[in-house]
């Protein structure tokens, strides 16, 4: 199966602005939507996916790897 990312939003470099939720994103589509990171992890690793979560912080840089931790599916 293919990879599934977590990623919080709103996406901001305010620091003051705070996550609303999270989604789950797969081949860059934004497939479900959850009040709480775990709950979107689970979701993604019950569906089968190779799940990447992106640590909460407020620069969006995929590239990183720091970026992301593989979930304990």
């Amino acid at each position: 199966m293919s990879n599934a990312y977590v990623e919080y939003r709103p996406k901001s470099d305010d620091q003051t602005h705070g996550v609303t939720h999270h989604v789950v994103i797969v081949n860059g589509i934004e497939i479900k939507m959850f009040d709480k990171q775990r709950d979107a992890e689970e979701w993604a690793c019950k569906q089968g996916y190779t799940v990447h979560v992106a640590r909460e912080r407020h620069l969006q840089d995929k590239p990183n790897p720091a970026h992301w931790r593989k979930a304990d599916c």
